[in-house]
């Protein structure tokens, strides 16, 4: 009987070696080895022209004194006037925001570089937004009228941009497309789904900007054209094959 024991218990522990040895046989390199990957990469870029409904515009007053005191007063006295004119000539009370001020002391110089004159100089900057741009001009000669002899610049853009970037972004897609389809024409393949699309640009801030010279300011009637402003998408697609 023990004889019979022995034998089974024999012939299962062969087994249990031949099943280990099974599973520690090496893997060979050909059995994990896939398909390179093979993509086409492209970039797409589209582009929607679109009329501004939008300004902004950046004016201020600055003033100088031998009196900090007194350069300060005056320039809140003229920055009063500014902003009753604009209002007046339709900018809204909510559209206006101060976005800077300042004051330092600095000198004039002779020809022999000895200090002249030393003095304060007084700066008082806000932001106008302005929802009716045919009135940017009017607006800008009011400023001016009323004491503002400071205009950095005049902004062009569009409340909401998002529905015209969606539309660059389709644009953009197409012509990555139209890029795959030439370069895999030469290896007869057409390109299908994309493997990969990447957004390259983003929507928002897009804006036309001129610059404002004291000669506009002077102007009886400152002409102001918005003309047209460009919205860009691009993309970076990839195309497998």
């Amino acid at each position: 009987m023990k004889t019979k024991v022995l034998s089974v218990m024999t012939i299962l522990l062969a087994a249990l070696m031949i099943i280990s040895a099974a599973n520690l046989a090496p893997v060979s390199v050909a059995d994990t080895q896939t398909e390179t990957q093979r993509i086409v990469s492209v970039n797409g870029e589209g582009s929607v022209t679109v009329t501004p409904d939008i300004a902004y515009i950046d004016l201020g007053v600055q003033t100088k004194n031998a009196d900090a005191q007194k350069a300060q007063k005056e320039n809140a006295d003229k920055m009063s006037a500014v902003l009753d004119a604009v209002k007046k000539a339709g900018v809204k009370a909510d559209n206006i925001k101060t976005t800077g001020y300042n004051i330092y002391q600095t000198s004039d110089y002779n020809q022999n570089g000895d200090v002249k004159t030393e003095y304060y100089v007084v700066n008082n900057i806000v932001n106008l937004k302005i929802e009716d741009i045919t009135a940017v001009g009017k607006i800008i000669d009011a400023a001016a009228g009323a004491g503002a002899n400071d205009v950095n610049s005049i902004r062009f853009t569009v409340a909401d941009d998002s529905k015209y970037y969606a539309e660059a972004l389709k644009l953009a897609m197409q012509d990555a497309n139209s890029k795959a389809t030439a370069i895999m024409a030469t290896f007869n393949k057409k390109p299908g789904l994309p493997s990969n699309v990447s957004e390259v640009s983003y929507g928002g801030g897009l804006r036309a900007e001129y610059a404002t010279t004291k000669a506009m300011m002077d102007s009886v009637a400152t002409p102001i054209e918005s003309g047209e402003i460009t919205i860009t998408a691009n993309v970076n697609v990839g195309y497998d094959y």
